[in-house]
C-alpha cells in the first residue's frame, strides 16, 4: 500500500509580538506556536555553580519567550553547560541593574580580594 504524508498547507498568520521569529501556522504541532525571538549570542567563560576549577568557555544564548499559555514573555538565558534561566522582563532589568551596580568600579563585587 502506498500512503503519502499529508501535503496540507497550513496558512502562516503574522505574529501580535513585533520581536516574533515564530512562523505560526507553518505546522500543526501546538509548541510551535509559542512566541520566540531571534537569540543573542554570547561567549563566555562559566561554569555550573556546584562545579570547581576554572569553568569552560561556552555560548550563553539570550531571548524572549512567551509559551502560548504564558500571561507574559520571558526573558531566557539558555547556556552550554546544561543549565537555563527565564526571568520576568521585570526580572532581568533588576537583574542588569544590581549586576551593573555590584560590578562597576567600587562595587561590592568589583574586585577579588584586597589587591583586586
Amino acid at each position: 500500500m502506498n500512503q503519502r504524508l499529508s501535503t496540507r498547507r497550513v496558512d502562516r498568520r503574522p505574529c501580535i509580538h513585533e520581536w516574533c521569529v515564530t512562523e505560526h501556522g507553518a505546522t500543526v504541532h501546538p509548541d510551535d506556536e509559542d512566541h520566540r525571538s531571534v537569540g543573542v549570542a554570547l561567549t563566555v567563560r562559566a561554569r555550573r555553580g556546584e562545579d570547581r576549577g576554572g569553568g569552560e568557555e561556552t555560548t550563553l544564548e539570550i531571548g524572549a519567550l512567551r509559551r502560548s499559555d504564558d500571561p507574559e514573555t520571558w526573558i531566557v538565558i539558555e547556556t552550554g553547560i546544561g543549565v537555563s534561566l527565564a526571568l520576568t522582563r521585570d526580572g532581568a532589568r533588576d537583574l542588569q541593574h544590581r549586576l551593573a551596580e555590584a560590578i562597576t568600579p567600587g562595587g561590592p563585587l568589583s574586585r577579588d580580594g584586597i589587591d583586586g
